[in-house]
């Protein structure tokens, strides 16, 4: 019942005049290319532009899809796999709906469908965008990725994947350092994440600088949990310069309770504001 209403739902979604961008199966080609930072599979659609499938370190894959010249109306585009003309025995699937958007790059899909596209490809299935033309609302732009040579291509994204660090520069900022209720020593997952950290710091040549802020719950008086949020932040500080970061490229900030991020009156509340977040900085 659900695949017969994603159909019926595809086939009034889709108007009967399209203009497809899809690339000859013959000259289908994919590319793989990254660093540590992030991966990238990429497949050009002939007279349109490119379609990526993106996977930055610590996360899920993402996917854009790039335009010489967008030639779709902003709004809301159908998104679905599609079968190629060799799979009768196959019907489209609908993935839902994406954003399509002015500019060079007119369509970008989390996680979630970007997914659902490489499980498709995987498959044999060709995942297709289909939104209004701006020239005309009866027409519509189709653009459609070939899953021709898929499984090669997967298998070098792979590759590039197994190599990326374990988290991005933007997750490494937002996670903080716990420690227990009055104390300042560095637990093993504490340990861990600053090795992780290192690791980023060493990739990047262009990061020359940390920013410690420490805090405490508000447990105690001002002045002792002002302290107490100083010898937080140099068992950090102690534990950075051992691994080798040099003692002028560290920069500490100490706050006590000023700064809580959760409720100090429950135990979980005072266990979240028991940190030391660290940002890794370019001069």
């Amino acid at each position: 019942m659900t695949r017969l209403l994603s159909l019926i739902l595809l086939a009034l979604a889709v108007p009967a005049q399209a203009t497809t961008f899809q690339t000859r199966m013959e000259e289908v080609k994919w590319s793989v290319d990254g660093d540590q930072f992030e991966c990238r599979l990429s497949q050009a659609v002939t007279g349109y532009g490119e379609a990526v499938f993106v996977r930055r370190a610590g996360e899920r894959p993402t996917f854009k899809l790039k335009a010489w010249s967008n030639l779709m109306q902003p709004g809301q585009a159908q998104l679905y796999n599609d079968a190629p003309a060799w799979r009768s025995d196959r019907r489209a699937h609908l993935l839902g709906r994406a954003t399509v958007k002015d500019g060079p790059v007119p369509l970008e899909v989390p996680y979630q469908q970007a997914g659902q596209m490489l499980a498709g490809l995987a498959d044999g299935m060709s995942p297709t965008i289909q939104r209004a033309a701006w020239a005309s609302t009866s027409d519509s732009i189709r653009v459609v990725v070939s899953s021709v040579g898929y499984k090669q291509a997967w298998s070098e994204f792979q590759n590039c994947i197994s190599g990326l660090l374990p988290m991005n520069l933007d997750q490494i900022s937002r996670r903080p350092i716990s420690f227990g209720s009055g104390g300042a020593r560095l637990d093993a997952d504490a340990r861990s994440f600053l090795d992780t950290a290192l690791a980023y710091l060493e990739a990047d040549p262009e990061l020359k600088a940390i920013q410690l802020d420490a805090h405490s719950d508000n447990v105690g008086d001002r002045l002792t949990n002002r302290e107490l949020s100083r010898q937080r932040a140099l068992s950090v500080k102690a534990y950075l310069t051992e691994k080798g970061v040099p003692e002028e490229d560290i920069t500490m900030r100490f706050h006590g309770d000023r700064y809580p991020v959760a409720n100090n009156a429950t135990a979980e509340g005072r266990a979240k504001n028991r940190r030391v977040t660290l940002r890794l900085e370019r001069p």
